[in-house]
């Protein structure tokens, strides 16, 4: 993959004691695990070897799911989503079950966010992503960069779409049809990598801790006090990093992800940011919104649905959440916006944010004005 270290856009701030004396926190970072992100790890362990042992697992596991799910490159002896872009037109290819699972759900999300999120849309993004690296370059020389013609960009899109992937559950073979169609996983792969590996975690025993790939949170449990974690929401500045606009003090097992402008982009005509976020339907990178972060328990949809309501306009972002709730209520989401041209939502610096009602319970923010 592009060798980018990407912006956490969610920042841990963690405070408070152990209820039992035998376990202590540690924490530890890693920026060698692929998905071109920084892999953090918190967790409460009976000491500095058992912890090591638990930051191991986390970092082995991140490593085998980037290569099932890069699209850049190749590694001996397994077939990824490289694989099949190549086999595009030409044959199926077998894979581990874990892609076959990770595409399915993919399949589904792309139903649900009713096409707002679509990992067939990889002969759009190859595209952006050549006029992306080019404008980073140029920026470096305090130029601005180009934008792909629109007549390319329709051209390439007339091979997107899930009529043009088939995909076996029982040979767990995946045949992309027609041989410019191709795969991009980057808006799941590493929540489905982050849920994988906190659900290993935990058969492995750990009850308390929290895995973070690059703005991709998952806790495990509260704290062994049973106080919250304090997730902060970073605000989506292309100059200052780590500030928070907002605290989250969330309880239990939860997923916090973000999707935003100031991550990965490159200055084009005018001055205008130009991110890795492209919708489907406008085929630019055009959205109301600096930052949206996703909150519900599994890892691999606020993923999915972060970048889906990245896309959306508020009304039907808002909209959205109602009638997933409604149909979903075992699965319920939350969202939180960050804007710069809302006046009407709360104001932090050049910001203004706002979020879900079920949200504010636990907004440090929100809970702070009401006092």
């Amino acid at each position: 993959m592009k060798k980018l270290i990407t912006i956490i856009a969610v920042v841990l701030l963690l405070t408070g004691c152990t209820k039992k004396n035998e376990l202590e926190k540690f924490s530890a970072k890693s920026t060698e695990v692929g998905f071109d992100t920084v892999l953090e790890f918190i967790a409460f362990a009976p000491n500095q070897k058992k912890f090591d042992e638990y930051f191991d697992m986390v970092k082995k596991d991140y490593i085998h799911y980037n290569e099932l799910f890069d699209k850049y490159n190749d590694y001996e002896g397994v077939n990824n989503i490289k694989t099949i872009n190549d086999k595009a037109g030409i044959e199926a290819v077998e894979v581990d079950p874990l892609i076959i699972e990770m595409l399915v759900q993919a399949r589904d999300y792309t139903e649900i966010s009713k096409g707002y999120f679509d990992v067939t849309y990889g002969a759009v993004l190859e595209i952006w992503h050549d006029y992306r690296e080019e404008g980073e370059l140029l920026n470096a020389e305090g130029k601005p960069g180009n934008v792909p013609s629109r007549e390319m960009l329709e051209e390439a899109n007339q091979y997107t779409g899930w009529e043009f992937v088939e995909i076996d559950t029982v040979k767990n073979t995946v045949y992309l049809t027609h041989e410019r169609t191709k795969l991009d996983v980057g808006a799941i792969a590493k929540g489905y990598a982050t849920e994988l590996a906190a659900q290993n975690l935990e058969k492995a025993g750990v009850e308390h801790a929290i895995v973070s790939g690059g703005g991709n949170i998952r806790t495990i449990n509260g704290k062994p006090d049973g106080s919250a974690w304090a997730i902060g929401i970073e605000e989506p500045s292309l100059v200052t990093k780590g500030e928070s606009v907002d605290i989250l003090n969330l309880q239990g097992s939860m997923s916090v992800v973000t999707s935003g402008d100031y991550q990965r982009y490159y200055l084009g005509p005018n001055d205008q940011t130009i991110s890795h976020l492209i919708n489907p339907f406008t085929l630019d990178s055009r959205s109301d919104f600096r930052s949206v972060t996703i909150v519900t328990p599994d890892s691999t949809m606020a993923d999915a649905l972060s970048t889906a309501a990245y896309m959306m306009s508020y009304e039907e972002a808002l909209e959205f959440v109602d009638n997933f709730n409604t149909k979903y209520p075992d699965k319920k989401i939350d969202i939180f916006w960050i804007a710069d041209n809302r006046d009407d939502w709360t104001e932090y610096k050049e910001f203004q944010f706002n979020m879900t009602d079920n949200l504010k319970q636990f907004s440090k923010s929100y809970n702070e004005k009401k006092d």
